[in-house]
């Protein structure tokens, strides 16, 4: 499928909905946190949607590609930055796994997204 704009993606759009559940759940985090893990997850689900958007924006399949991984590689760490607040006890453990869950979805979706510009 083709699209105009990177927010028609709808890897995109997961992203997106999953960095203001970011920003909504770590509004409560204890005030100590807020140079440290709250500004962590933040920084990696931005990275996520941000990295999807730039790598749209770019011509060549191979710089595509490079955004599209980083954004890959910002969801394992959000996903470590989850259970690290599971452990912590900021999250439910039913939090903390379902936004784990949502990224494994956008892994697996940019992985079919990479696997697709490379092999074009």
């Amino acid at each position: 499928m083709s699209y105009t704009d990177s927010t028609e993606m709808p890897v995109w759009q997961e992203g997106f909905r999953l960095l203001v559940e970011i920003y909504t759940i770590t509004k409560d985090y204890p005030k100590e946190e807020k140079f440290g893990l709250t500004a962590d997850m933040r920084r990696a689900a931005h990275s996520i949607v941000h990295n999807i958007a730039e790598g749209f924006g770019r011509f060549e399949a191979k710089d595509k590609t490079r955004f599209y991984k980083i954004s890959r590689g910002s969801c394992f760490e959000l996903m470590s930055q989850l259970m690290v607040s599971n452990a912590l006890f900021y999250l439910k453990k039913s939090v903390s796994d379902n936004h784990i869950k949502t990224c494994r979805k956008i892994i697996e979706d940019l992985n079919s997204l990479i696997k697709t510009v490379e092999t074009r």
